[in-house]
């Protein structure tokens, strides 16, 4: 029976401990409501509800250490102190404009900072993988979902074709004589990543002492889960085909998919078990015990503590954020004609201010939409519900970056060619603002939002887009959104400028 007592700890071992302990209690509090959003998320999606599971392993493959952390030398790692200022700056610029993934990194990254930094580089090195395995609790890879629908199409367009059925793609929709197939985000395939990934990382580290063979494995729970879910996807149509969309339709598709990835999975370990290296004894190797004859200071515990504490000090010696005035929108909205809310509109929601109207180009509607964010609010501006179009009715056959140019003014914005499933075709243009600045990529404008919101200076957010309905002729279309966008751009920009407008026009949406 395995010996499940705690080992006797060495005389000189209870200030690190103690040191550990505080800083993990200053961590806990400071940093509560990202672990709290991190739990929520975990108990809400079924995407990421192995998170719940990846503390409690990492803990036990801590303990199955015990004997080597008991011999293992400890002592101050002050060079810890910079990476974890470092990392609490980053928490604190990310979680001032709610970008929750990458607070949730730093947040998850200090842990074993902290370790070295009361503890030392032998303990972090010792225990390297299980601290690093936590990142796996951090919910993460929403973002990989249309690069996956993408394959996911490709390796079923490409097994339909081998099986000779006749399909037809248009963008993420697939025709074949039988009825009409959406690859769709529930089918990217991005639950079996993740905990394909998770579990064969796990399953690596325990089986194999090999880098070479972990690494191996480790790609390999990468590619065969994205192969598989092509498979999988080609199955579901294949079957629906067969049985005149009697079966593997409807919640058929996801259960034969769990079973479908299980059964892979299974495979994946079986075959990986031949490999399997011979596991090192259990027992601690023959590690000199080194006593100190300092006793650690408090140094690296006050250091830690205060960096940690230092958002809270920050926030109680700057003055409140003053209010802003509201957008200008009194001329820009003169300028469009009433339309009515449709699946053209993009989604965006807790504005201060919205506006949705026409303007016509060589007598063609051109649709533009645009949304406010105040500098002083909560919410934001780029995040997973705010889209530039409604993914359930539409789907993306193309994109790409563009350049919009007038005079002296230039900057990016971002083109989606879009799909209905009743065949029509829009072509899309939007671009988001930080302040005066445009620009289509939405990691930059949150960074300007960022060290606006942190340093108090303005930078309200803002978001536009010109779409239009066309049915064969793409340049056609662009050439409409280019004259629509060039007439229409100083108005934009006068009401991108935040000053004297009616308080009305707050929390205004287009009217149904």
């Amino acid at each position: 029976m395995a010996d499940f007592k705690l080992p006797a700890l060495r005389h000189n071992t209870r200030p690190y401990l103690l040191s550990l302990a505080a800083l993990l209690l200053v961590w806990l509090l400071a940093f509560a409501d990202t672990l709290h959003s991190m739990l929520t998320i975990w108990l809400r999606s079924d995407t990421y509800a192995h998170g719940v599971l990846i503390l409690p392993i990492s803990l036990f493959l801590i303990w199955r250490k015990r004997q080597h952390i008991r011999q293992t030398p400890l002592s101050p790692g002050y060079l810890a102190l910079p990476l974890l200022f470092g990392l609490v700056l980053t928490w604190y610029f990310a979680y001032a404009v709610a970008v929750n993934v990458v607070s949730q990194l730093a947040v998850v990254l200090m842990l074993p900072l902290i370790v070295w930094l009361s503890c030392g580089w032998q303990l972090v090195k010792l225990l390297r993988f299980p601290l690093l395995y936590l990142l796996f609790a951090v919910p993460m890879g929403e973002n990989l979902v249309p690069w996956l629908q993408n394959i996911t199409a490709d390796i079923t367009v490409f097994a339909l074709q081998l099986s000779q059925i006749p399909v037809y793609r248009d963008g993420l929709y697939l025709s074949t004589p039988t009825g009409l197939f959406l690859v769709a985000e529930a089918c990217s395939g991005i639950r079996y990543l993740i905990a394909s990934v998770a579990l064969g990382t796990l399953y690596a580290y325990l089986t194999y002492t090999s880098r070479v063979k972990q690494a191996i494995f480790c790609l390999a729970a990468i590619i065969v889960p994205i192969l598989a879910n092509g498979l999988r996807a080609y199955g579901i149509v294949l079957i629906a085909s067969l049985t005149d969309m009697k079966h593997a339709v409807g919640v058929d598709h996801l259960i034969y998919g769990w079973l479908f990835f299980g059964f892979i999975i299974f495979i994946m370990f079986y075959v990986g078990s031949f490999f399997a290296d011979k596991q090192p004894p259990a027992n601690a190797p023959g590690i000199a015990e080194k006593h100190n004859n300092v006793a650690p200071g408090t140094a690296s515990a006050i250091g830690g503590v205060t960096i940690m504490l230092l958002p809270l000090l920050i926030n109680l010696l700057l003055p409140p954020l003053a209010q802003q005035p509201y957008y200008n929108l009194v001329k820009l909205e003169q300028s469009l004609s009433p339309a009515n809310a449709n699946s053209a509109l993009p989604q965006f929601t807790d504005s201060s201010a919205q506006l949705a109207g026409l303007w016509q180009a060589n007598q063609v509607d051109i649709l533009f939409y645009s949304a406010f964010y105040q500098h002083i609010d909560d919410k934001k501006l780029v995040s997973w519900h705010n889209q530039p179009y409604q993914s359930a009715m539409w789907t993306a056959a193309n994109t790409q970056r563009r350049q919009f140019e007038l005079s002296a003014n230039r900057f990016s914005l971002q083109e989606v060619d879009l799909r209905a499933v009743n065949g029509q075709k829009r072509l899309l243009w939007y671009w988001y603002g930080s302040g005066e600045y445009w620009s289509a990529n939405p990691y930059l404008i949150t960074a300007l939002q960022a060290l606006g919101k942190v340093f108090h200076f303005n930078q309200h957010g803002s978001f536009y887009a010109l779409t239009v309905y066309y049915d064969d002729d793409i340049e056609q279309a662009r050439s409409l959104l280019n004259d629509a966008l060039s007439q229409h751009y100083k108005l934009i920009v006068s009401a991108n400028s935040a000053a004297q407008a009616e308080l009305s026009l707050a929390n205004r949406s287009p009217e149904p």
